[in-house]
């Protein structure tokens, strides 16, 4: 059980601006079979509101929480996020630790793409192959530092892949449609009656909270066996759309999406070593409904980098290094590799993308202005970009 506190439009309640000392909410219940609420007065009177209506009142909600897990299960004992309570022997934990605001982590709020917002490492192997047409890889440079001029580099840990934004993709309305399908998730109706001494018009998802997205990361390894990265991140109505709201008469509103918003993120992945991972990791988004999950073996062949050697340093170190731009002279490995990935039944499935080790991280500039490459999976577009983690 969640008691959810509700951010209702027009400053009418919030967590922020409730009022302990004399406002006493009354008590609404979210459904599973419903957008209707049942709400309990405070003289324990009970109504429902229709799913159209959104109060303007203290009120707050009784409701199932996507962000959390029983860890008891097979398939979550091993997600390594605080426990917040054991209750008769039942371990209670965050689904991910973005959702832990203890963890205090440090997301962006916004992004643009300029050149003080690139890393200049990144900067600097952009110009170093595609601006000067230069045949080679920008994450070579990356993570290597490898150029043409010196074709020989260790791996360095200071980047990792991230996730750096996140668009819903096609009509915007058709978008809205598809990932609010279920009771539970924030909705939007387009035409309706609002009481104003009662509620406002407004898209709201106010008895629902947030949209909680899943990200599943494929990367196979050389040994044959892939590993599976899971991460999460959760966004309003109002980061995902534009909307605007025509009033037609007193009480009469037509409401109506009329785009889509990036959100911008900065969630990290891995760090993308060829020497133990393929040259290219899948990708695919789910909008979560449900936290159940069953596990499933997926294959799938992958191609392997193989020029690397143990060299020699002046100082007598040896080191793994990379020898040569791309594949070097050696032939690329193809290899099916087996990963365990985790499905959840009932959440809402946005394709997936594929990620390749020799994609350009910037595909041009205007100015002071870089462009970044997007994936797209007809559903959803995201930019995948390594970044500097030390």
């Amino acid at each position: 059980m969640t008691i959810f506190v509700p951010e209702l439009p027009e400053n009418s309640f919030s967590a922020e601006i409730w009022d302990t000392q004399s406002q006493i909410p009354a008590v609404a219940i979210r459904l599973t079979k419903s957008n209707d609420v049942p709400i309990i007065n405070l003289d324990g009177s009970e109504e429902v509101l229709e799913s159209q209506y959104i109060p303007a009142f203290p009120v707050i909600v009784i409701k199932d929480n996507e962000r959390m897990i029983v860890s008891n299960n097979s398939n979550s004992k091993n997600i390594k996020t605080n426990r917040v309570a054991n209750i008769n022997g039942v371990d209670y934990k965050f689904l991910d630790d973005c959702f832990d605001s203890s963890k205090n982590l440090k997301n962006e709020t916004s992004r643009t793409v300029a050149f003080a917002s690139l890393d200049s490492k990144i900067v600097t192997a952009y110009n170093t192959y595609t601006a000067v047409n230069v045949d080679g890889w920008q994450r070579d440079y990356i993570y290597y530092g490898i150029t043409p001029d010196n074709p020989i580099g260790p791996f360095k840990y200071d980047f990792q892949e991230s996730l750096r934004s996140f668009r819903l993709q096609g009509d915007p309305t058709a978008a809205y449609d598809k990932i609010a399908d279920q009771t539970g998730d924030p909705y939007l109706k387009f035409q309706t009656l609002i009481p104003r001494s009662k509620a406002v018009a407004t898209i709201s998802a106010w008895a629902g909270g947030n949209f909680e997205f899943k990200i599943r990361v494929i990367v196979n390894g050389k040994n044959g066996i892939g590993s599976e990265i899971i991460k999460y991140f959760s966004a309003k109505v109002s980061d995902l759309f534009e909307y605007n709201i025509v009033e037609y008469s007193y009480s009469r509103f037509q409401r109506n999406i009329t785009g889509l918003k990036t959100v911008d993120l900065n969630i990290p992945i891995f760090n993308w070593d060829l020497d133990q991972y393929a040259a290219s990791i899948k990708i695919d988004i789910e909008e979560i409904d449900l936290t159940e999950t069953t596990i499933l073996t997926e294959s799938r062949s992958v191609e392997f980098a193989s020029n690397f050697s143990v060299e020699v340093s002046a100082s007598l170190f040896k080191e793994l290094v990379k020898v040569g731009l791309k594949y070097g002279t050696s032939q690329k490995i193809t290899a099916t590799s087996t990963v365990q990935r985790t499905f959840t039944q009932g959440n809402d499935l946005l394709g997936d993308v594929i990620v390749n080790f020799a994609d350009n991280v910037i595909i041009g500039t205007t100015g002071s202005t870089y462009t970044t490459r997007e994936y797209n999976s007809g559903l959803y577009s995201i930019t995948v970009e390594p970044t500097r983690v030390q």
